[in-house]
């Protein structure tokens, strides 16, 4: 049955008005059905608002020049737990604890990307590849996280109370997984398959960001089919929007959560659910705590926390100057702008919940669309093909999860140590790898066991080169998640060496 002609003409005449008409090229060449579900689609947006999204996108490109106020975050507005003294980080793990013990911390998992850059178009979650000597994935990994951080935590009621193990009820971390189009149904099957790797599928929220429409150099809405607009999903900042609408914070806030650790899929390190990261947030009462690490390089790829304009901002490497890049601190030695954002941050519930009501008002310039250069298939108007571009020919927007800090009452940085929480995966070789993640989770692994007292010895399995010509060697060793959250529960190793392998269990246990 085809569209209601008046319907069809009112959204016909909101396209014309804002001059996007275009898109209505080939829908007298659409049958019935191909024009309601274009029309169901072309009535989801507003395409006059879109148009302002995009020319403040666009003009406020390089906007780090427009700014003076260019400072570095004060000493004070960061702790760190490198130099912490260790009745602090004690203090923070015991507050974290006691919060996730109470059942009031939630994990937001940002897992909208697919591998495409490791050759798959499997969801990053579900990416197989990864060679570790367990064979898991990253979801299966964060996962099996989630569950050692439940039981700690009831251990840790149980001691603080000096009761039962048995007399303390289960601990529930409500995981909250933010998929795209392209990943939700895949997400869903693949941890269905799993059986959710233990966990309790009432405990596991599924919900998807938005999209937006993709354009041209002009502003001009592109099509994806001669019935579809192009779209792309609409950035990790798209996930407070998300929150809202598929009904996120008002589910948390029923629970009683009152935090929630926000990260991303690809991290292999990612302590989920980070209870000292946790108890700095309730000591510090911040709205967000945004965990960060020291740059080693001037030139690597991390946006750094600093205040521009006098608001706390993450300025983009790309956007940075190189000379601002490289200045260095001449009494600590290290970088003046040092506080790498690595899309780990905590958030307190009150402030999520604030944040759609402030996006809801046409004149907000907090969470401003960033615009990207890409090469977008469409059909091309004239001729009626679909064009696969080998250059760039359009635009894609996109919000970033940190856009938010300047909306921030109480703003906190917590600086966490590179080679316990922080390896990414997102290219196929070389820098932030497999190859990296592989050898990054051992020699984690490796180095707990060594803290507990123990040794662990096998033979080179792989060579992964460095600059230099030297060479990074590994030897095959990996602890399950479910034996050890962050090294506890070793004491046993004492004195031991270990062959390597994959340690689940302490039955899994091969002494040299």
């Amino acid at each position: 049955m085809a569209p209601d002609s008046v319907r069809t003409e009112a959204v016909r005449q909101q396209y014309k008005e804002a001059g996007q008409d275009h898109v209505f090229t080939f829908w007298d060449e659409l049958s019935e059905q191909a024009q309601e579900q274009f029309l169901l689609q072309l009535e989801s947006f507003d395409p006059m608002e879109l148009n302002t999204i995009f020319m403040r996108a666009t003009s406020s490109a390089n906007y780090t020049s427009l700014f003076a106020d260019f400072a570095p975050l004060d000493p004070s507005e960061v702790k760190s737990t490198l130099t912490a003294p260790p009745e602090e980080k004690e203090e923070w793990l015991s507050l974290g604890m006691d919060a996730i013990a109470r059942n009031q911390v939630a994990v937001i998992l940002l897992a909208g990307g697919q591998g495409t850059r490791l050759g798959s178009l499997l969801p990053k979650g579900c990416y197989r590849d990864i060679g570790l000597p367990s064979h898991k994935t990253l979801f299966q990994i964060q996962a099996e996280r989630i569950q050692r951080l439940q039981e700690l935590a009831r251990i840790h009621s149980a001691k603080k109370a000096q009761v039962p193990l048995e007399s303390v009820p289960e601990v529930i971390i409500p995981w909250c997984i933010m998929t795209s189009g392209a990943t939700r149904e895949q997400t869903v099957m693949f941890l269905k398959e799993h059986d959710h790797f233990g966990l309790s599928v009432e405990n596991i929220i599924i919900f998807e960001q938005g999209v937006i429409p993709c354009f041209d150099n002009n502003g001009k809405f592109l099509l994806s089919r001669k019935n579809m607009l192009a779209t792309s999903p609409n950035g990790n900042g798209g996930l407070y929007w998300a929150l809202h609408q598929e009904g996120v914070l008002d589910k948390l806030q029923r629970q009683g959560i009152q935090y929630a650790h926000c990260y991303s899929v690809d991290n292999i390190l990612i302590k989920v659910g980070d209870p000292i990261g946790i108890g700095h947030a309730l000591k510090s009462s911040a709205d967000v705590t945004a965990k960060v690490m020291p740059k080693t390089m001037a030139t690597e790829p991390l946006g750094v926390i600093c205040r521009l304009g006098g608001k706390i901002k993450v300025v983009e490497y790309s956007e940075i100057d190189p000379k601002l890049a490289a200045l260095v601190d001449s009494t600590t030695g290290e970088f003046v702008y040092r506080a790498g954002n690595i899309c780990n941050q905590i958030c307190s519930l009150s402030f999520l919940q604030q944040i759609p009501n402030i996006l809801a008002k046409k004149d907000q310039d907090t969470l401003i669309y960033h615009q990207a250069s890409k090469k977008i298939p469409c059909i091309d108007l004239e001729t009626g093909h679909h064009v696969s571009p080998e250059k760039s020919n359009g635009i894609k927007l996109e919000l970033f999860i940190f856009d938010i800090f300047p909306l921030t009452k109480r703003f906190a940085c917590l600086e966490v140590e590179r080679s316990s929480e922080f390896s990414p995966m997102k290219n196929t070789s070389g820098l932030d790898s497999p190859n990296t993640c592989r050898r990054d989770l051992e020699r984690l692994h490796i180095r707990w066991v060594k803290e507990a007292g123990g040794n662990v010895q096998g033979k080179e399995i792989e060579g992964l080169s460095k600059a230099g010509g030297s060479i990074d060697k590994r030897i095959g060793f990996e602890i399950g998640p479910l034996l050890s959250y962050a090294g506890e529960g070793l004491e046993w190793l004492q004195g031991k060496t270990l062959r390597a392998g994959f340690l689940e269990s302490q039955e899994d246990a091969r002494f040299v």
